[in-house]
């Protein structure tokens, strides 16, 4: 998934690069730390696909510095804006992908209009008044003798105080979809079942004796994709939505700053082992919500894509910045240099994050389990 993310990213760089005739070395997917498993030459690009299946490169003429053949087809050689273009491109790319995917899932599951916390039935337990009463796990409690009930603390505190009359509770059911947003409700039904609350529950259980936890569900609205005014609703979300995820990316960037400066370890953090094991969580809830997940992955890409770390596109476009503001470009040496070392610190970054990753999971405790004992 995050090489699809990857070639789409890179995708955008190639052909804005065509568009504005810079020759393309090379479009690969895959990174080219061994040989390539399958090249072709096409036109003059060489097209490749290389083992290590974690993301992928365009390789323009010109990019590492100034040529002395064909300098017009260079990438060194275009002005500031062209080389911005190319540059900006792969972040744009991200970003049509995520409004894309978040358009084509609303278009199939509705566009949310309202987000509310409902009281979930989590569990039951054996031979209570909630199970004799018929309520089900995954079911809702939404209403108290017709009141509407706002969280799972004002749901105890009234059966509490029902302990021991009869008393009419609305539950909800029906088919659901598990998002990150929250859950989507398909289908609805409610019914009124009627029980008692017990005024001494065993020790450890409430009255109703439910395990109860407040969820946040969706209420969406399906239209015809045919007509003009739902198309036009369903890209609007797809937009509302790709810039509500990048102002949550931002603000996890900022909580990151604030707490590597005060000697923290940041938290929500997450490397390639944890994406794969969310996605690993995702993809059980079916397609839909993994669609949701690559618009979110590809929100992520694109604004880490923009900060100014070299050897990524924001530092490359800082470098042009630079350029602009001294009215000079900098030298092929230091650029490289500063390319080189921000890839190592990247990479140092990645490989951190891994083994929090790791350690998260438990491995490496479970590690230690095999090591000889003194």
């Amino acid at each position: 998934m995050l090489s699809v993310l990857v070639l789409v990213h890179e995708l955008g760089h190639f052909l804005v690069a065509l568009a504005l005739g810079i020759k393309v070395e090379e479009f690969a997917f895959g990174l080219p730390f061994t040989p390539a498993l399958f090249s072709v030459k096409h036109r003059g690009i060489v097209y490749s696909i290389y083992p290590v299946l974690f993301g992928g490169f365009v390789r323009l003429y010109g990019e590492e510095g100034e040529v002395k053949l064909e300098k017009e087809k260079s990438f060194w050689s275009r002005g500031r804006k062209q080389r911005m273009a190319v540059l900006i491109a792969g972040v744009v790319m991200n970003v049509v992908l995520a409004i894309g995917a978040f358009a084509i899932l609303y278009a199939a599951v509705g566009v949310p209009q309202k987000i509310q916390n409902k009281v979930t039935i989590l569990g039951l337990e054996s031979g209570g008044p909630a199970e004799v009463a018929g309520i089900k796990t995954d079911e809702r409690i939404v209403e108290v003798e017709g009141k509407e009930i706002s969280d799972a603390d004002e749901f105890g505190r009234l059966m509490r105080s029902w302990a021991g009359l009869s008393v009419n509770l609305t539950v909800e059911s029906g088919k659901n979809l598990h998002m990150l947003e929250g859950i989507n409700q398909l289908e609805t039904q409610r019914r009124v079942v009627k029980t008692v609350p017990r005024v001494s529950p065993p020790e450890g259980q409430g009255p109703l004796g439910v395990r109860i936890a407040d969820f946040p569900y969706l209420t969406s609205a399906k239209c015809q994709v045919l007509s003009a005014k739902c198309v036009q609703d369903i890209a609007t979300a797809g937009v509302r939505a790709t810039w509500t995820w990048t102002n949550r990316v931002i603000e996890g960037l900022r909580a990151i700053g604030k707490s590597l400066s005060v000697g923290k370890a940041p938290e929500g953090v997450a490397g390639p082992i944890a994406i794969y094991g969310l996605v690993d969580i995702i993809s059980k809830g079916g397609f839909w919500p993994l669609l949701e997940l690559v618009a979110v992955l590809s929100v992520n890409l694109a604004v880490f894509n923009v900060l100014p770390i070299p050897p990524m596109d924001g530092g490359k476009m800082f470098f042009i910045w630079i350029e602009w503001a001294r009215k000079k470009k900098m030298s092929v040496e230091l650029e490289q240099k500063i390319n080189t070392w921000g890839m190592v610190g990247v990479l140092a970054l990645l490989a951190l994050v891994s083994l929090q990753d790791v350690w998260n999971l438990g491995w490496l405790a479970n590690l230690t389990k095999y090591l000889p004992k003194r």
